[in-house]
């Protein structure tokens, strides 16, 4: 291969395939970037640089063998009390989809709820006209375990959605590596 086409080749993979990088947020947050196709988007927020670094080397495919992080650095994570990984990542998305999934599906809770549902709404028809007060706190009950069905379908959707981004991310990159060789 001339010098002229191993340039070229290695400008074009260069382009096609991501690069990965770590920054430090603002908010303290340390953000996963994919530079790809000549431009760089967010890829993943972590609460700690050493979830992002493990992160960073496992889309790079090496090994953990990130710089070592000064103590106080990991001291203010620690006080910070964050939690380990954030629920912007695909995977942990998925997770949560996964988990939400199996307490919709499950028979004791679908029982549980119904039972709870229907006492509330039986409680509230029978409640006296003159208590208004306690009507208003069946009311906003039957509401607030209607909010729980609610948020455990949408992580279940959340979920679903980011299977299929993970889907379609894999299929991008096998694509690319398909084209280069």
């Amino acid at each position: 291969m001339t010098p002229v086409l191993k340039s070229l080749a290695s400008r074009l993979h260069a382009f096609l395939l991501p690069v990965w990088s770590v920054r430090e947020e603002g908010d303290g947050s340390f953000c996963i970037y994919r530079q790809q196709f000549g431009r760089a988007a967010l890829f993943e927020r972590w609460a700690t640089l050493r979830t992002a670094g493990q992160r960073l080397a496992q889309l790079r495919g090496e090994l953990n063998e990130g710089a070592e992080v000064a103590p106080e650095r990991v001291a203010n994570a620690i006080a910070r009390d964050v939690p380990e990984e954030s629920a912007t990542t695909p995977h942990a998305r998925v997770y949560r989809g996964n988990r939400a999934r199996e307490v919709l599906e499950n028979e004791s809770f679908d029982w549980a709820f119904h039972t709870l549902k229907s006492e509330i709404v039986e409680s509230w028809q029978n409640a006296p006209m003159q208590d208004p007060q306690g009507r208003e706190t069946l009311w906003l009950s039957l509401k607030l375990l209607e909010k729980v069905r609610s948020n455990l379908v949408s992580r279940l959707e959340t979920g679903k959605l980011a299977q299929l981004e993970l889907k379609h991310l894999a299929a991008v990159e096998k694509n690319a590596k398909a084209w280069m060789e």
